[in-house]
């Protein structure tokens, strides 16, 4: 019998005995403190999210379709994971091509503090994107992601962090906050907010898991001001292995 609390790596992973169902950074804006399990990964997929109305700032009115916007998350450690986020692919309705893919988000999560009572799960993340376009800037800087599991089948996760980017010598401040309830059994509705600099977005939407390490969502994104689109409906997939 292997204590679950122990520490595991890639090379000694986490016993499948001590899994609990999936914990996805997806369908939230809003990231979970929480980790892949130790010697496990993780595939979660915004398999397909449509770009309605144009961006709110003007700088862009065009319809798109993504697709395949993917997080590859691998659990290194006991409380640490590697992240590859990567938008395989981008379809101008309007125009009928593809854009640029991308860009890279490479990151880190650090578990550093587990939950405990009012004291709340805390993980620090390094972060940088690379970008795929020349018209993209290269972004890095470090984001802190916190919550707590609440009485009555509540979940509060919170994001705070800086963006500095090439092309501009003002960082970007990130902010974001999620709660999600559990209605039925497993089935869990979400409601977030994330600002990155002035551009802002509403989320809402639901997630099922299918056993323990399988989960499909969906819902959609709001725009409320900046260079975010007027609505953004979206359908997920994520499993654990």
């Amino acid at each position: 019998m292997f204590p679950c609390d122990g520490f595991y790596s890639l090379v000694a992973p986490l016993p499948d005995s001590c899994l609990e169902t999936i914990d996805t950074d997806r369908p939230h804006q809003t990231d979970t403190p929480h980790t892949v399990p130790a010697g496990h990964a993780q595939f979660e997929s915004a398999v397909g999210a449509l770009q309605l109305g144009g961006t709110l700032d003007g700088s862009d009115p065009k319809t798109h379709l993504a697709l395949l916007e993917d997080n590859y998350k691998f659990g290194l450690f006991s409380r640490v994971d590697l992240q590859l986020i990567f938008k395989h692919a981008d379809y101008v309705l309007d125009d009928a091509h593809f854009d640029a893919p991308g860009p890279l988000n490479v990151r880190v999560k650090i578990n550093f503090l587990k939950e405990n009572g009012a004291i709340p799960a805390m993980t620090l993340v390094p972060t940088i994107f690379v970008p795929m376009s020349h018209r993209d800037p290269l972004r890095g800087g470090a984001l802190v992601f916190w919550g707590w599991d609440l009485p009555l089948g509540f979940e509060l996760e919170m994001n705070a962090g800086i963006l500095a980017q090439d092309r501009s010598p003002h960082a970007l401040l990130v902010l974001a906050s999620a709660i999600t309830h559990k209605v039925v059994g497993p089935f869990s509705a979400f409601a977030d907010v994330y600002a990155t600099g002035f551009d802002v977005q509403l989320g809402f939407g639901a997630l099922a898991p299918i056993g323990r390490d399988v989960q499909i969502d969906f819902g959609t994104y709001v725009g409320v001001t900046g260079a975010v689109y007027v609505a953004t409906p979206f359908i997920g997939f994520s499993f654990r292995r």
